[in-house]
């Protein structure tokens, strides 16, 4: 028999409303009126939402229910969807942590990490219709992302990878793996980092989308406190990738990996 610590009557004063009755007293005051309106959007989202969420299932089959308010990210302008900016991105992320915290980690890896380079893609002159498909399969939440950064034995060192980039006519090869990839064993698309040469990474850096079936492989990685979510040690083996999903090239990965991480990082707080 559980012990019981919390009486019924505090429990049934923890509700996700009085939680955000809480929330809009100590925050509002420092939210202009737009603020506000998006806030209360979104705590009528979370609302509805709520009473769908399964906690015997992943999270990623609420994703679809995200992207139809255009709620899998904020940060950048997708299609119709606003407002958006960094502000909102932190007040999405906000609130979908009081709703589900595990659904909040995933979305964030699929939306921002994953998302957020394909944005930067355009920003920075890329052209065609390949990473416009991928961005809005991860927007609209059809589609799982995951981001490739961390490797064994590198702790958080996000520059001096050990996986190998090379060229191969119109494709680049991708050699190595990474670990603690959020989503992976679930994701469809890998925004992945690798290097032509280790010992020149700045210079060499490449980011790459790469799906699954380019050559991926996930073994996931049994994490308790998050059980709905997957992570994973993820291998790229052989990955082909043609050029048309490299993202940024010839070191210039590294100028978009430092490029996003600010923004990406500010998201994490939540």
């Amino acid at each position: 028999m559980q012990e019981k610590i919390i009486s019924d009557d505090i429990l049934e004063k923890m509700t996700l409303e009085n939680v955000f009755k809480i929330f809009n007293n100590n925050v509002f005051p420092m939210l202009n009126d737009e603020e506000q309106e998006y806030c209360n959007e979104l705590q009528e989202f979370c609302l509805e939402l709520q009473p769908k969420i399964d906690k015997s299932k992943d999270v990623y089959v609420l994703f679809p229910e995200l992207g139809k308010r255009g709620y899998m990210q904020r940060i950048n302008k997708w299609k119709d969807f606003g407002p958006y900016g960094m502000k909102k991105e932190i007040l999405l992320g906000t609130h979908l942590s009081m709703l589900d915290p595990q659904l909040e980690l995933a979305r964030l890896a699929s939306g921002i990490l994953c998302g957020n380079p394909t944005f930067h893609y355009y920003e920075h002159g890329g052209t065609g219709e390949t990473i416009q498909k991928v961005q809005d399969e991860l927007m609209s939440g059809q589609k799982i992302g995951c981001i490739g950064i961390t490797e064994p034995e590198r702790g958080s060192d996000a520059v001096n990878m050990t996986t190998v980039a090379t060229k191969e006519g119109d494709s680049v090869i991708y050699n190595g793996e990474k670990v603690y990839t959020t989503n992976a064993p679930k994701a469809d698309y890998f925004c992945t980092y690798g290097v032509y040469d280790t010992a020149n990474p700045r210079d060499t850096m490449v980011q790459a989308m790469i799906k699954r079936d380019f050559g991926v492989r996930t073994e996931r990685l049994k994490i308790n406190s998050v059980p709905r979510v997957h992570i994973a040690h993820t291998f790229f083996e052989n990955a082909k990738i043609p050029n048309d999903y490299i993202l940024a090239d010839d070191g210039l990965g590294y100028v978009r990996l430092f490029e996003g991480l600010v923004p990406e990082r500010l998201s994490i707080v939540n």
